[in-house]
C-alpha cells in the first residue's frame, strides 16, 4: 500500500513505494503515477562513490523550472529541501529526511523547491524523474554550508566548487521570484 506523508513544505510529499520480495530478490516500483506531475522529460542518476559527498542545493528557474521525483536506489542519503516560492505558505522553510535503498521512499518536489543531499553510505545512487531538461543558463546552486544552517550529519564532506560558491538563500529566493515575472 502506498502512503504519503507531508514533510512540512507545501506541495511536497513522501511516498512509500511498492516492494515485492521473493527468492530472486526485490522488485521495487518507484512510480510517478503516485503524484500529479506534468509529463516527465528526463531521468537522471547521481552515482556517489564517497561517503559524505554533498550535492546541491540545486534549483532551476523558468522556463526550465522542474518538478522532481527523487529516490535512493542504492545506499542512503540525507536529503535537504528548501521552499523558494514567494507565494507559498512555507516560503523559506527547510526540511530534512533520509532516503535509502531500505526504506523504499520517494519524494515529490514541486517547482520552486530546491534540493540537495549528503551521502551516508559508499556508492549511493540517487534516481531522479524530471519534468524539464537541464539548462545550465537556468540552473543555480545555494551554498550548502552557507546561511541556511543545515546540520549535515557527517562532518567530513566533499563539495564541488560550484556548490561551495553557490548563492545565499536570499539571493536564490530573489532569482527564483524574478524568473516568475519575466
Amino acid at each position: 500500500m502506498l502512503q504519503s506523508s507531508p514533510l512540512g513544505i507545501s506541495g511536497v510529499s513522501l511516498t512509500a513505494s511498492h516492494n515485492s520480495r521473493d527468492s530472486r530478490g526485490n522488485f521495487i516500483k518507484y512510480t510517478p503515477d503516485n503524484f500529479f506531475v506534468e509529463s516527465l522529460d528526463s531521468v537522471a542518476v547521481s552515482i556517489n562513490p564517497q561517503v559524505g559527498t554533498i550535492r546541491g542545493i540545486h534549483f532551476q528557474v523558468a522556463p526550465f523550472a522542474e518538478e522532481k521525483i527523487i529516490s535512493c536506489i542504492q545506499g542512503s542519503s540525507f536529503e535537504v529541501i528548501i521552499d523558494l516560492r514567494p507565494d507559498s505558505p512555507t516560503y523559506g522553510q527547510t526540511s530534512t529526511f533520509e532516503l535509502s535503498e531500505k526504506n523504499f521512499l520517494q519524494v515529490y518536489l514541486p517547482k520552486g523547491v530546491a534540493h540537495g543531499f549528503q551521502t551516508l553510505m559508499p556508492n549511493t545512487i540517487i534516481h531522479y524523474c524530471l519534468t524539464s531538461k537541464y539548462s545550465p543558463l537556468n540552473s543555480y546552486s545555494i551554498n550548502p554550508i552557507g546561511d541556511i544552517e543545515i546540520s549535515w550529519p557527517m562532518k567530513e564532506t566533499r563539495i564541488s566548487e560550484k556548490d561551495r560558491l553557490g548563492m545565499s538563500f536570499s539571493e536564490a529566493a530573489q532569482v527564483y521570484a524574478d524568473s516568475l515575472i519575466r
